[in-house]
């Protein structure tokens, strides 16, 4: 539809459409009429909008417990599951591979059936899965139940960014998604904390051929987050701007006049406005019922394929490479942080004289054989309190990108965050002892942050509208591609060569930031 004519959606009880010549639409247009973004700012952005971020913020929360708990059951789990290295790059990656498969399923029927319901169905499916995974007692279940739990974290997590997003005023939205991403680090800090305070116990029953112990807990109360946040989903309305681009301006206008009233503590009868104009919305994002299967993946194949023209191939390659390069680095380093520490402790409990570097710890491998699970003892204190501390660490990070990333620009962001967090990887493979081994991964998680906040920004702002969601699930795929091939680089190879990984992080996430350089700046630029 040309930008000649608007389409005018009633909002009380009419079913019948008109159209508006952009010549004449300042003299039909009367006092109670509004397009999407005017009735929105009448809104006002108050009690509503706070307990949607806090709702949403513990829903993206939720997403990094539940990536995040497995670093820390690891350790504990290693009688139980019979794990090794390699087993434990598996179940560090598999997470990984559901997230893949999970955000393009939610994905395309976020945009078919609703955000809210998707976003629910995504949630639960996550804590199902993980909540069924502490009663396997074998490793090969315990690690179906974590694709599962993968395919309900990959939902989620784009989900929730576009419900969120489409609730938000255009003079807000910045800030709002920047206070949104800083849950990711409350997520952090959160499941460091619940894994400081149950996995050390000894908790829980054991039977005839049944363990369930505290790592076990830890992970039923890990997925606690997301049960309570798609049961607060229930009492929260569908976006406005969905039910807009499916043709329920009447749905749309009742959630807004709601919200004005929550807001403003006014009758809703008290909302200036009656009926929405509405443009035309993009044919990727509006499908008629007509729509079959076959279309959809037809414009889904010409999408990705102008993604890859002469326009717009150097843009995708770039943000290709950038997104593997630091999902690599951030989740091969990440993940085995707490065993990391794990083994540092233990070592310098028997060689307190001792100066070693991690790798040369991690060389020595574990003399556990033999020993039964109820005599093994549980990671000592210190490994907990120093994830953390790291988790803990991101917050100054999140701050700075809030307040500065429209002052300094997304790519000195991303080029400062990944040039800083190779540094850093770097010279975990050189430090000596625990308390330089904590500053530097400190330093890593810190400067990390930045450098996806900024690649959130530049992900949506340097491709068109009409292939925008396409980039995204793209890019998508080689993030999460990249975390998984870090995931088992570090798994095979971190006890026989742990040089190499550490290295191969180093200057991944250095180059990445280097070709960060040639992005197009974008700071306060209109989208395409």
């Amino acid at each position: 539809m040309s930008a000649e004519q608007k389409r005018l959606i009633p909002g009380a009880g009419t079913s019948s459409y008109s159209t508006m010549n952009s010549s004449t639409s300042e003299k039909k247009r009367r006092d109670d009429e509004a397009d999407f973004e005017e009735a929105l700012d009448a809104c006002g952005y108050s009690k509503f909008h706070y307990w949607l971020l806090f709702v949403c913020g513990w829903a993206n929360a939720s997403d990094a417990i539940e990536i995040l708990c497995i670093s820390f059951v690891m350790p504990s789990a290693e009688c139980d599951l019979e794990l090794d290295s390699k087993r434990k790059g598996w179940i560090s990656s598999i997470m990984f591979v559901g997230m893949m498969i999970g955000g393009y399923v939610w994905g395309a029927l976020g945009d078919t059936l609703g955000r809210k319901q998707m976003l629910i169905n995504a949630l639960v499916v996550n804590a199902v899965a993980a909540i069924a995974s502490t009663f396997a007692q074998e490793f090969f279940l315990f690690l179906f139940m974590r694709l599962l739990s993968g395919i309900g974290v990959g939902g989620s997590i784009p989900v929730v960014w576009s419900y969120f997003a489409e609730f938000q005023p255009a003079s807000k939205r910045g800030g709002a998604l920047s206070f949104l991403a800083t849950f990711w680090m409350i997520g952090n800090i959160t499941v460091a904390g619940l894994a400081w305070i149950v996995i050390p116990h000894h908790l829980g029953v054991e039977g005839d051929g049944f363990v369930y112990n505290s790592w076990r807990i830890f992970v039923v109360l890990s997925a606690i987050p997301s049960i309570l946040v798609s049961v607060c989903l229930w009492f929260l309305p569908e976006s406005p701007k969905f039910l807009l681009s499916k043709g329920k301006g009447d749905e749309a206008l009742q959630i807004l006049k709601k919200m004005y009233s929550i807001n403003s503590g006014r009758p809703e009868s008290t909302f200036p406005y009656t009926q929405l104009i509405c443009e035309e919305v993009s044919p990727h994002i509006k499908q008629s019922k007509e729509t079959s299967m076959k279309d959809i993946l037809a414009e889904t194949m010409a999408n990705t394929s102008k993604l890859f023209s002469p326009r717009l191939i150097r843009v995708t390659t770039i943000m290709i490479i950038i997104n593997f390069a630091i999902q690599f680095g951030y989740y091969g380093l990440w993940l085995f942080f707490p065993e990391l520490f794990n083994k540092l402790e233990n070592y310098y409990k028997d060689h307190p004289d001792d100066s070693v570097s991690v790798c040369e710890i991690v060389d020595i491998p574990t003399n556990t054989t033999g020993i039964p699970c109820s005599e093994r003892e549980p990671p000592a204190d210190q490994v907990f309190i120093n994830s953390f501390i790291i988790s803990l660490s991101a917050g100054p990070s999140n701050v700075w990108t809030i307040f500065h990333m429209d002052k300094l620009g997304r790519k000195f962001f991303l080029c400062l965050s990944m040039i800083l967090s190779g540094g850093s990887a770097f010279f975990i493979y050189l430090v000596n002892s625990s308390i330089a081994n904590l500053i530097v991964s400190c330093v890593f998680g810190a400067v990390s942050t930045m450098g996806f906040n900024s690649l959130d920004c530049l992900g949506i702002e340097l491709f068109p509208t009409d292939v925008r969601g396409t980039a995204m699930a793209i890019t998508l795929i080689f993030a999460r591609l990249g975390a998984i091939v870090g995931t088992l680089v570090f798994g095979y190879l971190v006890e026989t060569h742990c040089a190499i990984p550490i290295l191969m992080v180093a200057g991944l996430l250095v180059g990445g930031g280097l070709m960060g350089i040639l992005l197009p700046n974008t700071t306060k630029k209109p989208l395409l």
